[in-house]
């Protein structure tokens, strides 16, 4: 099969996640791939390595049972069947489709926690956690995007899907969408007193706005501000959740708030969470948390 050229990408700009870097491109249909060999790497295999009937080692790994049973058929089929591109300087290369890692990666750790790695295995698992914590199966899109550039060549079209596929056009009825654990576990770490039916001091609201809807794709939260836009009272009439669709946009709220929260978790202070965030995310928080 022929190799597939790539239209947006270098390999001086790739996807950073904490101190891991991954190559990435877009293709011509639009197909958002990552270099095999890094995802490799990234996920803790060491490089090279014989092929074992037919196979290398992460994708022998990802075969065995105890993995591949938490492993959706569609990207089992993917991982078997890598893309051949060819990178701006001609050079081949193999790649998988973006949403591969963060699939592969919740197998990994799903078999983790049922206890069935090896003990040599666990550092993979390791690894994916720390992946994890930075991606999720919609935002690795908008991480690549960023990365190659291929958001500012984005026809106007393509950024109304992702609105489209994020926003209402009209706010739902308010249901709790962030659960009282988070609330408690952000108090707890930045040493807020928490109470019910406390709303904390408002850095607790800013602190919400940096760690989970500002990882949304980038068009989204000035889309959800100009829609529902602060009131004189710094009050907003709906929660911004209210206007995210039920699948992409709340999928990856959700998505988002829950890798936060086990990195709160793992917090004893906001000094421990910066690191942890840093590690994950690969930035500081943007936000004077001041003492509350």
């Amino acid at each position: 099969m022929e190799s597939v050229s790539v239209k947006y990408g270098s390999p001086d700009n790739p996807l950073k996640l904490g101190d891991i870097t991954i190559e990435c491109y877009v293709l011509e249909d639009g197909e958002r791939v990552l270099l095999y060999s890094d995802i490799q790497s990234a996920m803790g295999f060491a490089s090279g390595g014989s092929m074992v009937a037919g196979k290398n080692r992460l994708e022998l790994f990802a075969s065995r049972n105890r993995i591949a049973q938490n492993i959706p058929r569609h990207i089992q089929l993917k991982l078997e069947s890598p893309i051949e591109i060819k990178k701006p300087s001609g050079a081949k290369a193999y790649a998988l489709p973006a949403e591969v890692l963060p699939a592969l990666c919740e197998a990994v750790v799903a078999a983790a926690r049922m206890g069935v790695l090896q003990e040599q295995q666990l550092f993979i698992a390791h690894q994916c956690e720390v992946l994890l914590s930075g991606l999720s199966r919609v935002g690795i899109i908008a991480l690549v995007d960023e990365a190659t550039g291929y958001q500012r060549y984005r026809e106007e079209q393509a950024l109304q899907k992702i609105l489209d596929a994020y926003i209402l056009p009209e706010h739902r009825p308010w249901m709790k969408a962030v659960p009282v654990e988070f609330f408690q576990e952000m108090f707890r770490v930045f040493g807020w007193q928490h109470k019910a039916g406390n709303r904390g001091p408002r850095y607790a609201g800013k602190l919400v706005r940096n760690l989970i809807y500002r990882h949304l794709p980038k068009p989204v939260l000035p889309k959800l501000d100009e829609m529902n836009p602060s009131l004189p009272n710094y009050q907003r009439k709906y929660r911004h959740h209210q206007l995210l669709t039920e699948g992409f946009g709340l999928e990856h709220f959700r998505s988002q708030m829950s890798g936060v929260m086990a990195l709160l978790r793992a917090s004893n202070n906001r000094n421990e969470f910066n690191r942890l965030y840093l590690r994950a995310y690969g930035g500081q928080l943007d936000l004077d948390l001041g003492d509350g």
